[in-house]
């Protein structure tokens, strides 16, 4: 049985199919899901260039849905599991741009939980 990280990862590969061509990457074995380095390298990365796609109207083809991966994370954050907490807020939020970077205005994007983790999590921005 997966643990709730590796389970919280599949069920958003499962929504948003771009973020899981590579997620094969992630397994240190049959039953080790290194989830945070796959929402550290991988889903940051991947939803940080659609947000900046769609602001620059420069459409990815096969394009992910950025504001729905938000809200996903903004529900999961609700559902109080605390291990999905942390990858979500050390993993995800922490590495978001930084002020003066590419796809920074992602920030202001966020909702209730996620933007709530965020300033716990990087209080300066």
């Amino acid at each position: 049985m997966p643990q709730a990280q590796e389970r919280f990862a599949l069920e958003l590969v499962e929504r948003f199919p771009p973020l899981g061509k590579n997620i094969d990457f992630y397994y240190d074995g049959p039953e080790d899901f290194l989830a945070h380095v796959f929402f550290g390298i991988e889903v940051t990365r991947e939803v940080v260039a659609a947000y900046v796609a769609d602001v620059g109207a420069v459409p990815i083809e096969g394009g992910l849905d950025w504001r729905g991966v938000l809200d996903f994370l903004n529900r999961c954050l609700q559902s109080g599991d605390r291990t999905v907490r942390v990858v979500i807020g050390t993993s995800f939020l922490f590495r978001l741009p930084t002020p003066g970077q590419e796809g920074y205005g992602i920030v202001d994007e966020l909702d209730d939980e996620l933007a709530r983790l965020f300033e716990a999590a990087r209080p300066n921005g």
